[in-house]
């Protein structure tokens, strides 16, 4: 065997050493981190508020109020967080604005939200009448999740590392589908079952006829925010 011969197969033993040693160095701390450590849920919360103004000496919503309160339950629907709060500065015990208070409350109450995700709070003040009531929210929107490094070359990876990329799609992609971001700051409460509706999906499960997963003639189209009672 040649010197060169001999050179070359030290090199070589040398760089299977330094391989098989390298297979068994611990692990870095970030391969024990999660794509869901990566690139976590942020949602960011602003305060929405939306006056509304009854005609003097009445105590019934305008059809422009309802309009207002409409647009601003289904923001709350979609992204609105805790307490959907209804406030009102009054001078005292005053029974029109009592009344005022009722008729938006009831409103809201029509249009699906339920009486434990109302707040109601009286002000003090020197307005006898009850001046305009503030109906006011916390609605959450969730922070983009940017992956912009899917394109960074790796074939230089010689302590084997995961790519930087590794699991942004995957998050971002949910992200997109999460149906309220104000879950992530605060999970909504589970609704008790709906023992009538248990009741018949077994009833036509045994009986061979559809079941929920088929829709009826019968079949209604409620909201499901119904479907667990108030």
């Amino acid at each position: 065997m040649t010197y060169d011969m001999r050179k070359f197969a030290k090199l070589a033993a040398m760089a299977l050493c330094l391989t098989l040693l390298a297979g068994c160095l611990p692990n870095p701390p970030e391969a024990g981190r999660t794509p869901a450590d990566l690139y976590p849920f942020k949602a960011d919360g602003r305060l929405v508020t939306q006056p509304i103004i009854f005609e003097t000496g009445t105590a019934t919503l305008g059809n422009d109020e309802k309009r207002s309160l409409n647009a601003m339950i289904k923001h709350y629907f979609k992204r609105g967080g805790g307490l959907l709060e209804i406030r009102q500065t009054t001078a005292g015990d005053n029974d029109e604005a009592k009344a005022r208070l009722q008729a938006v409350r009831g409103y809201i109450l029509r249009q699906g939200v339920r009486p434990s995700e109302i707040g109601l709070r009286r002000i003090a003040g020197t307005d006898d009448g009850g001046g305009p009531i503030i109906v006011s929210f916390e609605s959450f929107t969730l922070r983009t999740i940017a992956c912009n490094q899917r394109n960074r070359p790796t074939a230089n990876n010689p302590t084997n590392k995961r790519h930087p990329d590794f699991g942004c799609a995957l998050r971002a992609g949910l992200a997109v589908m999460i149906a309220n971001p104000a879950d992530m700051e605060t999970p909504q409460p589970e609704l008790p079952g709906d023992g009538r509706r248990r009741a018949r999906v077994h009833r036509n499960y045994s009986a061979g006829e559809p079941t929920e997963a088929t829709r009826g003639s019968s079949e209604n189209t409620g909201s499901i925010r119904q479907l667990g009672g108030n």
